[in-house]
């Protein structure tokens, strides 16, 4: 008669089963050394976080915790890219059930609390860390694969502590399903088949060392590597790369939850203040942890647009070299700062004036110029890190502090000082546009509050004689609507996006606090704006210097106009037509509007293709950063890649909702083989709306760029 299967309630295990007393004496010691060099490192990191100056982070703690679930617990933004991602999801979530496992077992024997025992001890201790354990195996062998097959051109090559991260977790893995093999095999386990890899494995080792006494020999040595390897990777996390899982959820927690790429605030009020990033003691505590935090993946530099097209620009070099500069220099940093918290101020400006300067030191200036601001790499990041205004820090050092600037940038700012925008050769002023329409400014208004929305036009759709069209396509529109505008006219000036993103915030500050009184004395409620660099300040920046508005896109107005019946449209007029759309950088990265512009272009009955990069993965036009304003000869066109991406559509009309988009990608298109001789046309999709009106005789009203036909 076969021997009975014991009752599920009393399934269980013995802990530490064949290991010496030595060797268990041996793993409590290291295991004491281990925490204690590791909380050193977690240390020595959290001083140097400390060095940085303050910022408040800590608020709206529920929302951070959400974002963290889905992006730290639930991988949100590493799954995007499915191989990496899917492989980091497996080593990541078996990561975390091996390590409960282990506590498990520490409560089991180590606190006397027998809960290792029953369907607990088989579902649980048995079946899930088993098939946890080869999932993560899988996953590293993905990474190896990757790393040392596939070999992408965006991760960090060379780096001996990479493979030993990586090795180690193998034996980690590997060690524990011979450990547990053996056992099965060797006390004849009645649950071995609730451990399927764990009992294969022990099946394969006993086939090939089928004496008991040698298989209790692998055991005890591999039980022991197995202790050591976890116990020295334990060490090492906060060395290594492998601290992203401590940093990682941090940076995620502790991210930005306000105006997406806004430089942090400056006191320009402070004589005593440095003018933008001299050195990292410049940076806030946060800006410092962004640095810890970074994984090396490179998936911010396979984003950038720069790096795409070969200027001196890779987001991750940028973040490393600052994280390699800060490592080099951290008894310095220390020191700097326990001064200056003691208010030895001397001591504190003398290390300070011997610590490299950052911006044309670390970081090269021309790197920092390439910057499109586009944020295309913090979209890409998985752990959050804030590249952007890190880069403009160091740009204000430049701009401000040593006044350095590429030429034409230089006079496009001289320009905005003196004649309040950046259109250095402009004959026109801010009212020649609308001269011819029925539009009116909010001096001339006896109530300015009875309108609906103030229209803010912008400098390009004042000035630039292409988009004053889509200015006075907008202002038909909303006529046509019935809407109750008004245009501040001769008022208005630049909100100041230019300065700010090249660096000189003492001219945007200028400019934005005179345009909050202008809007204020007014009692602006509500503004719509087609330019989404315009949007980015009026209902984001502007808030720091006292301007609350409502603010929104004209795709946004022109959708609920036509959601809501108020525009009479011949939809049959563009349905013949192809088009693409692309996704401007401050419409979409910074201010989350994707959906109205396409479901404008629905609603007109167009037949819409996608390019391959759009939504959050749009690739940027070249225009932002104020690089509007010069030319970057270094590398190729970023607005040329831009657009041969949106030829290769097929489309007819390549359609935007920026005026520098419009722009770039007008003169990107000449440069596509073949795309002039097609006719491929660039509109504002406000022009294709202003062409399908219909008059009140029921005819199609049209448009200045010459109606259906001219597209």
């Amino acid at each position: 008669m076969p021997e009975a299967m014991p009752a599920v309630a009393e399934a269980t295990r013995e802990v530490q089963w064949n290991v010496p007393d030595a060797f268990v004496w041996i793993m409590y010691i290291s295991m004491v050394v281990a925490l204690a060099v590791m909380a050193y490192g977690v240390w020595q990191r959290v001083r140097i976080w400390m060095a940085g100056k303050p910022e408040v982070r800590w608020d709206r703690p529920g929302q951070r915790l959400r974002r963290v679930l889905v992006h730290a617990l639930g991988q949100g933004r590493l799954l995007k890219q499915r191989l990496p991602g899917i492989a980091h999801a497996l080593l990541f979530y078996a990561f975390i059930v091996l390590f409960v496992g282990t506590l498990v077992v520490m409560i089991h024997h180590d606190l006397g609390i027998p809960i290792l025992r029953g369907r607990f001890y088989l579902y649980f201790h048995s079946l899930a860390l088993d098939v946890f354990g080869a999932l993560a195996t899988v996953g590293l062998a993905v990474f190896f694969w990757r790393r040392y097959g596939l070999r992408p051109g965006q991760l960090e090559k060379g780096k001996r502590a990479d493979f030993l991260l990586l090795l180690g977790l193998l034996v980690i893995m590997v060690t524990g399903f011979v450990l547990e093999g053996i056992r099965l095999v060797v006390t004849g386990d009645p649950w071995a088949f609730w451990s399927p890899f764990g009992y294969l494995t022990g099946l394969a080792l006993a086939a090939v060392l089928p004496a008991e006494g040698a298989l209790r020999a692998v055991h005890a040595g591999t039980w022991l590597l197995h202790m050591l390897t976890w116990h020295a990777w334990l060490a090492a996390l906060p060395y290594s790369k492998a601290f992203h899982l401590v940093t990682g959820p941090l940076n995620i927690f502790f991210s930005n939850l306000d105006a997406k790429g806004e430089p942090k605030p400056m006191d320009l009020e402070d004589e005593t203040a440095s003018l933008g990033a001299r050195t990292v003691l410049d940076f806030t505590w946060k800006q410092l942890l962004d640095l810890d935090a970074c994984t090396e993946c490179g998936r911010c530099e396979a984003a950038c647009p720069a790096f795409a097209e070969g200027k001196p620009l890779s987001p991750k070099r940028v973040i490393l070299d600052l994280r390699d500069h800060v490592r080099a220099h951290r008894d310095d940093l220390l020191r700097a700062k326990a001064a200056q918290l003691a208010g030895d101020q001397e001591t504190y400006e003398s290390i300070v004036e011997h610590l490299p300067i950052l911006a044309g030191g670390v970081i090269k200036e021309e790197t920092l110029w390439a910057c499109t601001t586009c944020r295309a790499c913090e979209e890409a990041c998985p752990v959050f890190i804030e590249h952007v205004p890190t880069i403009l820090d160091m740009r204000r050092y430049l701009a401000m502090e040593k006044a350095e600037m590429p030429e034409t940038l230089a006079s496009a700012m001289e320009s905005l000082e003196t004649r309040q925008h950046p259109y250095r050769g402009a004959s026109a002023d801010r009212t020649d546009w609308y001269k011819d329409l029925p539009v009116k400014t909010m001096a001339e208004l006896d109530d300015p509050e009875e309108i609906e929305y103030l229209y803010w036009v912008g400098c390009a759709g004042a000035f630039d004689e292409r988009v004053q069209k889509v200015a006075r396509a907008v202002a038909r529109v909303m006529d046509r609507a019935g809407i109750k505008f008004a245009v501040l006219g001769p008022e208005e000036q630049c909100t100041g996006d230019p300065a700010r993103r090249s660096g000189n915030e003492y001219h945007y500050a200028m400019l934005a606090q005179a345009n909050v009184e202008t809007l204020n004395g007014y009692k602006v409620k509500r503004i719509v704006t087609h330019c989404p660099h315009c949007l980015q300040q009026l209902k984001h920046e502007y808030k720091r210097f006292g301007g609350h508005y409502e603010v929104i896109h004209h795709s946004e107005l022109v959708f609920k106009l036509m959601e809501e019946g108020k525009l009479e449209l011949a939809r049959e007029l563009h349905r013949s037509l192809q088009v693409t759309y692309h996704d401007p950088c401050y419409l979409g990265r910074y201010n989350d509007v994707y959906d109205a512009p396409r479901q404008v272009l629905d609603g007109l009955g167009t037949r819409r293709v996608e390019m391959a990069r759009s939504r959050e993965r749009s690739f940027c036009c070249g225009a932002g950063g104020a690089h509007m304003w010069y030319e970057d000869k270094s590398g190729g066109k970023i607005n040329r890649n831009r657009a041969e991406e949106a030829v290769r559509t097929g489309a007819d009309v390549v359609v935007t909702g920026c005026p520098f988009c419009l722009a770039m990608m007008e003169t990107g298109i000449k440069g596509v083989a073949g795309a002039e001789e097609r006719g491929v046309r660039v509109r504002d999709f406000v022009e294709l709306v202003e062409e399908a009106l219909a008059d009140p005789a029921g005819a199609v009203a049209g448009g200045e760029a010459g109606g259906a036909a001219g597209t």
